[in-house]
């Protein structure tokens, strides 16, 4: 399994959170060689507040991270999988603007990874289904 993990080639994922994504997936993946197989990832992200104060502030956010994530084999596109993978997180909202900041990218990078392993075990579950299939064919 970890031979057909290493021939998925990881495509670029845009923005700060999503580069982070791609170099953990080549990390756990452990890519090298000649692609059979490329993974496409699109992130977005969105936030809700709740938690309101007396002066209508919101005192607590929740950061909800969806992954649309596509895996298609390279001879003639075929795709095999198309999936959204969400994950969510809250975290309080302080007087000081930066730790709010800092706790936002904190619960993103997180949440990041989190996704970024969802992947990588659906990735093994393909791969251990067809290497199944092969032995009994």
């Amino acid at each position: 399994m970890q031979q057909r993990l290493a021939g998925v080639e990881v495509a670029p994922i845009p923005d700060r959170l999503g580069q982070i994504m791609h170099n953990h997936l080549l990390d756990r993946l452990n890519v090298a060689g000649r692609a059979d197989y490329r993974l496409t990832v699109a992130l977005d992200q969105s936030t809700q507040g709740y938690g309101i104060r007396p002066d209508a502030a919101a005192t607590q956010e929740q950061l909800t991270l969806v992954a649309t994530v596509t895996f298609t084999k390279l001879d003639g596109e075929e795709v095999i999988f198309t999936e959204d993978m969400r994950a969510r997180t809250a975290y309080d909202l302080v007087l000081s603007d930066f730790a709010s900041v800092q706790q936002r990218e904190d619960s993103a990078r997180r949440l990041v990874l989190e996704l970024a392993e969802r992947i990588h075990r659906r990735l093994a579950l393909y791969f251990t289904r067809l290497e199944t299939a092969d032995g009994e064919g």
